[in-house]
């Protein structure tokens, strides 16, 4: 009964990590999957990596304030962790939102069920792209590897350091959302801008032609063949971030261990 006992126990806190770190990731996240298939996976998951990490998990705690830190704990850790993935999906979602605003789209949005709120057309295609590109890549794959890693470096229920150094270095981790949203909408943003810029020129040389008209039709027919051409290299460049994303999430999770 004892042995059956801590198996629970250990089963328990192996499914606490699992779910605070995958739940903030790609798939996991997503409202376009079931609730029943999420949770089914994550109790999988854990099922299967009990008997590999328990040998390295500490005692139980045996009180009631230990066991709330514990989840404490386990959630901001997740958290930390899956913060920085989510900074390059929503780097590619905003490029993709600012391009819809300056092509004309902006008034056409919909229900977004990934957040709950509204959402441009293109910004949802981006954030698509971006996630089958993170799972092309087996990304899912290399979250479940630093999962386990985590438990070797950070058991469950041990002490861990504050991380000082994590938090001091997010803005840095932070820029690299925005450097990403430039890369991604530079090219159609100049092509836009170089275009609105020969429009008025046209409408101060020949004022008889009803600018805002043409504006309109031309602004999206070029948006959209530049934003085909920045298709074409979005893949590659989604790979060299994601690629780039390894280094930080060890160096988060070294910063847990102190």
């Amino acid at each position: 009964m004892d042995w059956l006992l801590g198996q629970w126990h250990d089963f328990l806190r192996v499914a606490l990590r699992t779910t605070c770190l995958l739940i903030f990731c790609p798939v996991w996240d997503s409202r376009f999957i079931p609730v029943q298939v999420r949770v089914f996976s994550l109790l999988a998951v854990s099922l299967a990596l009990t008997p590999m990490v328990a040998p390295s998990l500490p005692a139980m705690p045996n009180s009631w304030p230990a066991l709330a830190g514990l989840v404490l704990q386990e959630f901001l850790l997740g958290l930390s962790l899956g913060l920085l993935v989510r900074f390059f999906l929503t780097g590619a979602q905003m490029a993709g939102n600012l391009l819809s605003v300056q092509m004309g789209f902006g008034m056409v949005t919909l229900i977004d069920p990934q957040s709950g709120g509204q959402s441009a057309v293109i910004g949802d295609l981006f954030l698509f792209l971006a996630i089958l590109v993170f799972l092309a890549i087996d990304g899912h794959h290399f979250l479940l590897r630093l999962l386990v890693l985590s438990f070797q470096e950070v058991p469950a229920g041990s002490p861990l350091a504050w991380p000082v150094n994590f938090f001091l270095s997010l803005p840095k981790f932070g820029s690299l959302m925005y450097q990403m949203t430039v890369m991604l909408a530079a090219p159609v943003l100049a092509a836009l801008f170089l275009a609105q810029i020969a429009l008025g020129l046209v409408a101060r040389a020949v004022p008889q032609i009803q600018i805002m008209i043409v504006s309109f039709p031309l602004t999206i027919g070029l948006g959209l063949l530049f934003l085909s051409f920045t298709l074409t290299v979005l893949g590659p460049a989604l790979i060299d971030h994601f690629t780039a994303l390894k280094a930080p999430l060890h160096q988060a999770l070294q910063a847990w261990k102190g």
